[in-house]
């Protein structure tokens, strides 16, 4: 059996994830002061991973009940990394603010995402138990 919610839900936290994770590589690069300084390029894409965060956080966090917990963190940490050489340029207490709250997001990301596999194993055990009990009480019953 397929819950249907619970397959979109896992897909927009795969989803999420991912932009965290690449959010997280531009982020630690920037923060890298022995790294040359950043491409047009670069900072492009940096931009469509940040826009993609914007679009998508309000919509995900909603339909996964996340919204009071993570959506002002996000925000902090989209505000603060508006582009990779602002990033470059943020004080030692910001990045400090930055890092923490990106960890908050993406941990409580995961933590979720993991609850959501297991329910979704739950529900494909049960499944399969549920057919061998057809499978077996339903013959008896047709035997008589």
């Amino acid at each position: 059996m397929r819950d249907t919610t619970l397959e979109t839900q896992l897909r927009l936290l795969i989803l999420q994830t991912e932009s965290w994770k690449k959010l997280h590589d531009f982020i630690t690069y920037a923060l890298d002061k022995s790294k040359p300084i950043i491409s047009a390029e670069q900072e492009h894409q940096f931009t469509e991973i940040r826009s993609i965060l914007l679009q998508e956080i309000g919509h995900a966090f909603k339909e996964l009940n996340l919204v009071a917990e993570l959506s002002g963190k996000a925000m902090n940490v989209l505000q603060r990394a508006s582009s990779v050489r602002g990033v470059r340029e943020l004080s030692v207490e910001e990045t400090r603010r930055l890092e923490s709250d990106w960890n908050a997001v993406f941990t409580r990301v995961g933590v979720v995402q993991g609850q959501l596999k297991a329910r979704r194993r739950e529900l494909l055990r049960r499944s399969v138990l549920r057919q061998i009990f057809l499978r077996i009480f339903g013959r008896k019953a047709t035997v008589r």
